[in-house]
């Protein structure tokens, strides 16, 4: 069987996804633009779900500050992702994502390795801040030898159905020292596809919907409400992704009936 690890951004999808049989949840804010770290205090009341449930699930926290490129934030930037990779660890999680890349687009070997001593027992994930790099292939050599035990990708393509020859290559490759996981755009309708095509050990999603809220918009209509600030192109305030149960019971029995494919 494959590990399926499932996103969420919210108590409501942490329950749905727990209730799916996920393995592992990852959590996030801000899945619109593309997802940054998750609040100390959902990340402390999903560890403590996860907890209740017999078959209890590891908690992922995201660690990624600000939206955009994967490069420190200037001289303090280093010590700002140590303090959230600390403080996930404080709050009970089992791993961390988290990516670093220098401006040539490489892989931030040094700082990897900072981070993943400040991770302590936590497993490291390297984030898809690897689908920016120059050579993917050559960075994910190299990983393991930073401490870094999982690789979550695409093959570096928009999804990691357009990515999978890549994707099934890293794991050709890396896959004894790596735990490859594939990701982007997988969800319970292509999950099975997806882990036929690449090989993976493990798949990631979000297996989202969007929702509106029932909050009424300030003239009590269905008008968009007042804006608060988002970018151009991100969900108005008042419709918000959520994990889909369906999608994510069809992506956990993809992934737990699948048979690594040689």
């Amino acid at each position: 069987m494959a590990f399926a690890e499932l996103l969420a951004t919210d108590l409501a999808s942490v329950e749905d996804a727990l209730a799916a049989g996920a393995d592992r949840l990852e959590l996030c804010a801000a899945l619109e633009v593309g997802g940054v770290t998750p609040g100390i205090g959902f990340l402390r009341a999903a560890v403590r779900m996860a907890e209740e449930r017999a078959d209890a699930a590891d908690v992922i926290a995201l660690v990624r500050p600000r939206r955009g490129d994967f490069l420190l934030d200037g001289p303090r930037g280093l010590d700002l992702l140590r303090a959230e990779v600390e403080a996930a660890r404080d709050a009970g999680a089992a791993g961390v994502a988290v990516g670093v890349l220098t401006e040539t687009s490489e892989v931030d070997f040094a700082s990897m390795e900072a981070l993943v001593r400040s991770a302590g027992p936590m497993k490291v994930t390297f984030h898809r801040a690897i689908d920016h790099a120059r050579d993917p292939l050559g960075a994910a050599r190299r990983l393991p030898s930073v401490g870094v035990a999982r690789l979550l990708t695409s093959g570096s393509a928009a999804s990691a159905l357009e990515g999978a020859e890549a994707v099934r290559e890293l794991v050709a490759t890396v896959g004894d020292e790596l735990e490859v996981i594939a990701a982007g755009g997988v969800h319970g309708g292509n999950a099975r596809q997806i882990l036929d095509a690449t090989g993976a050990p493990a798949i990631h999603g979000s297996c989202s919907r969007q929702v509106r809220s029932p909050e009424a918009a300030g003239g009590g209509d269905e008008s968009v409400p007042v804006p608060m600030g988002a970018a151009q192109g991100v969900l108005p305030e008042n419709i918000r992704s959520v994990l889909d149960g369906a999608s994510a019971r069809a992506f956990v029995a993809a992934a737990h009936s699948s048979f690594p494919s040689s």
